[in-house]
């Protein structure tokens, strides 16, 4: 299949990812050139900005500066991207190389195939998860898909996955209708799409190991669990 990556653009959220922003910029370039990047950063106060605007690859490379935006979360993070982007189909993923770059070819491929949606599905985890984070992301995996369930919505394998694509006109043409419908402070993009977007889509999904943090903390705290537990009703 000839994939032409000039239709893709690659949404990373940042905050404070300087110790791995560059590798990460750097695999996505070998991974799928000629792809665009948007890191639509949510106020980093180390020089996560200074490596976006000095990356000397040649993607085009986009720093959405949402430092003194009123709102702030990962959620209103990545749709301001999406509602900036202009390629037919977008990727998101983390900053942190926890999703892994090689993965992006396997999306475009599904997308160029007409699907309307791609996500990741975690098949192996790489580091040590402590028993209480593995019940926690099993019970928030399986209560999100009930509730996906209950509201006859389009299903994914892991509903709280953070690496997925899509068809960049699908997610427009609902932002400007049903934002208000996402939790903007949170961290479930896909999720909050997927228990209101009223429409059947072709979806599709791509395997892969979820990698261990190179740097930085994890923005998992009581607030993002108690969003999260808040969203499914």
């Amino acid at each position: 299949v000839n994939l032409d990556f000039s239709n893709l653009t690659v949404i990373i959220p940042t905050l404070n990812e300087e110790k791995s922003l560059g590798e990460l910029l750097e695999l996505i370039e070998k991974n799928a050139p000629n792809c665009k990047i948007i890191v639509a950063d949510d106020g980093s106060i180390d020089k996560t900005k200074e490596i976006t605007e000095t990356f000397e690859g040649k993607l085009e490379t986009f720093f959405l500066d949402r430092k003194d935006e009123e709102v702030h979360g990962l959620t209103v993070s990545v749709l301001d991207a999406i509602l900036t982007c202009s390629t037919a189909y977008f990727l998101v993923m983390d900053g942190d190389l926890q999703h892994p770059p090689k993965v992006i070819p396997g999306f475009l491929k599904l997308l160029q195939e007409e699907y309307d949606l791609v996500a990741g599905n975690r098949i192996k985890i790489v580091g040590n998860w402590s028993l209480n984070r593995k019940l926690m992301s099993f019970v928030a995996r399986l209560l999100g898909s009930l509730a996906l369930i209950f509201r006859r919505k389009n299903r994914v394998k892991d509903v709280m996955t953070g690496l997925f694509a899509s068809r960049t006109q699908i997610w427009k043409g609902f932002l400007q209708k049903k934002k208000k419908k996402f939790i903007l402070e949170g961290y479930k993009v896909l999720f909050d799409f997927l228990k209101s977007y009223p429409s059947k889509l072709k979806v599709g999904h791509v395997d892969y190991t979820f990698g261990t943090r190179h740097s930085g903390e994890s923005k998992i705290s009581k607030k993002v669990i108690w969003l999260y537990f808040k969203s499914l009703f």
